[in-house]
């Protein structure tokens, strides 16, 4: 394997097969990192398509000392960026296992999100509360919360949707910090 720098050197002059030797070093890991907070195969390889595109485009002009730092920084701020411009669907449940699988520097942060998350989740109207405490607390299916609350399946559904997506609205300041840390931490 050759060394990055040499890498660095040989595709500013325009050499392909180094970039593609970098692609193969590197995409694996960044969309292992991307797909780790999205879960959808084709967002992922899309911004790491568009980070290497990036960087062929951009391949005489970059001063690069660290190449897996830069391409650390650089996919972290594609996420950032695809999670402010709200095209990121994200399950508000994956959140928290998310922050909770990283050690002691991210307690404070999963404190944070949980907080949070218990602070909107108290806002819901009753009904709608209920229901999704039911579903991500007890785990029941919505056939189950139907059946106990003699309510319909539909209804059910409905009010989960109208809960995800008020909770989806409320974590949305929280949401940059925690891509950015489980990418920075799936990239170690």
């Amino acid at each position: 394997m050759w060394p990055d720098a040499q890498l660095l050197e040989r595709l500013r002059l325009d050499d392909r097969k180094a970039f593609e030797i970098l692609y193969n070093k590197y995409s694996a890991k960044l969309y292992y990192a991307a797909y780790n907070l999205f879960r959808d195969k084709d967002v992922c390889e899309d911004l790491v398509q568009e980070l290497f595109v990036d960087l062929w485009s951009k391949r005489h002009d970059l001063n690069i000392t660290s190449l897996e730092y830069y391409l650390k920084v650089a996919i972290k701020n594609r996420v950032l960026m695809y999670i402010r411009t709200q095209r990121a669907t994200l399950d508000v449940s994956a959140i928290e296992v998310l922050a909770d699988k990283y050690s002691a520097d991210s307690r404070l942060l999963q404190q944070d999100i949980s907080k949070v998350l218990d602070d909107s989740v108290a806002q819901l109207p009753e009904k709608c509360r209920q229901i999704f405490t039911l579903s991500r607390k007890e785990y029941l299916s919505n056939k189950e919360i139907a059946a106990r609350l003699g309510i319909s399946i539909k209804t059910v559904e409905n009010q989960m949707t109208i809960a995800l997506r008020y909770l989806r609205t409320g974590m949305s300041d929280y949401l940059p910090a925690v891509a950015a840390l489980v990418i920075i931490e799936a990239l170690k």
